[in-house]
C-alpha cells in the first residue's frame, strides 16, 4: 500500500491482500457506480490515515469476455495501489485458495474467477481490464 497525491491512477492491478478490511481504489475512473455520501477514513498498517470520498463497484471484463464486478469498494484519492479484500471476497462466499505459489477465486457458484500466481515480491496482483459500461438508448416514433 502506498499514499501519494490526490491524482488519477492505474485501475488494471489489483493486489488480492488478506489483511485488508476493503477493496478500495484510488481510480476515480475504475468505478461504474460511486456513492459519494459514504465518507470517513481509513488506518493502515504503517498508522497512516487517508480519507474516503465514496463507496461503489468496480466492473471488469473477465478473459471470456464476461463482466464481472467487485462492490463496496472505497474510494480513497491518495491510494496509489488498488486493493481486492480477500476477507471482503470470503463474507459473500468466494472461495480463495492459495497453493504452490497460486492463488484460485472461485465465486459463489464454484466458477472460476482468477487464477493469479504469486509475484517475486510475495504479493498477489490481479491484473484485470476494467469495463466500461455504456447505456444505449433508442427512441422510434411510428405514425400508423
Amino acid at each position: 500500500m502506498h499514499l501519494g497525491a490526490e491524482e488519477e491512477h492505474e485501475a488494471t492491478s489489483w493486489v488480492l491482500d488478506t489483511g485488508a478490511t476493503n477493496h478500495m481504489s484510488g481510480c476515480r475512473a475504475a468505478f461504474a457506480e460511486l456513492d459519494p455520501a459514504v465518507c470517513g477514513t481509513v488506518r493502515f498498517g504503517d498508522d497512516s490515515v487517508a480519507r474516503i470520498e465514496g463507496c461503489g463497484t468496480v466492473v471488469f471484463t473477465c478473459k471470456n469476455g464476461e463482466h464481472r464486478s467487485f462492490s463496496g469498494v472505497y474510494y480513497i484519492p491518495r491510494l496509489t495501489t488498488n486493493i481486492v479484500s480477500v476477507g471482503q471476497l470470503d463474507e459473500v462466499d468466494y472461495d480463495i485458495h492459495v497453493k504452490s505459489g497460486v492463488m484460485r477465486v472461485r465465486e459463489p457458484d464454484g466458477r472460476l474467477l482468477a487464477r493469479v500466481p504469486r509475484g517475486a515480491n510475495r504479493l498477489y496482483v490481479l491484473d484485470i481490464d476494467i469495463a466500461r459500461p455504456a447505456c444505449l438508448a433508442t427512441r422510434g416514433e411510428e405514425n400508423a
